[in-house]
């Protein structure tokens, strides 16, 4: 049977349970953003490992980026994305891993909506109009992918921070995927929208 906190003050209890409820409804968390949550799992490290252990979910403690990951093995548990929302995650996580170089740990990469169209365009990708692009930043805010620097999201110098989190959200085999396709793209081979592979479903 497991016996989940029973060793801990009421408080603390409670601050568990925030921090499990918190993860199973969007799965990421990042020091960056909630630093409260985030040192109360590190100090209750050992009892979320036993509690998702116990539901037969992955839970991973990456202590060199300060996020903490969970995912369902079962799809069910899973949100399906759309194409479109996954080549939005997609070119963030290319990206992200391509301003990461020469940054510290400490630093998070930052890109602009003109940067973020111009990888759209590079796939010949019909773009987002205002609307869907304010629903494509909710869906990465909502699971603390990015975070916004500016109120105008229609503006090409709005800037966006992208966070770790993203390591997780899409697999850096997706990402050498797209890479390859960059590669034959610029070799002359014109590259479909279909053969954008999209990345997992995010749970």
């Amino acid at each position: 049977m497991l016996h989940l906190g029973e060793n801990l003050s009421e408080q603390d209890r409670e601050r568990l349970r925030d921090v499990i409820n918190r993860l199973l409804a969007v799965n990421f968390l990042n020091k960056e953003q909630e630093r409260e949550h985030y040192l109360t799992a590190r100090r209750q490290r050992q009892a979320l490992e036993d509690f998702f252990r116990f539901l037969g979910w992955e839970i991973v403690f990456d202590d060199r980026h300060e996020c903490i990951f969970v995912m369902a093995p079962e799809a069910g548990c899973r949100r399906n994305l759309t194409r479109e929302e996954s080549i939005w995650l997609l070119v963030l996580r290319l990206i992200y891993q391509e301003k990461r170089q020469g940054l510290s740990l400490s630093e998070f990469p930052v890109t602009t909506l003109h940067e973020i169209r111009a990888k759209y365009e590079a796939f010949r990708l019909p773009l987002f109009n205002k609307t869907r692009l304010q629903e494509l930043v909710r869906l990465g805010t909502q699971y603390k992918l990015l975070e916004p620097l500016d109120d105008d999201l229609s503006s090409d110098d709005c800037a966006f921070r992208l966070f770790h989190t993203l390591l997780y959200a899409v697999r850096a085999d997706t990402v050498e995927k797209l890479h390859q396709k960059i590669a034959s793209y610029e070799q002359g081979r014109e590259v479909r929208p279909d053969e954008m592979a999209a990345p997992p479903a995010a749970d």
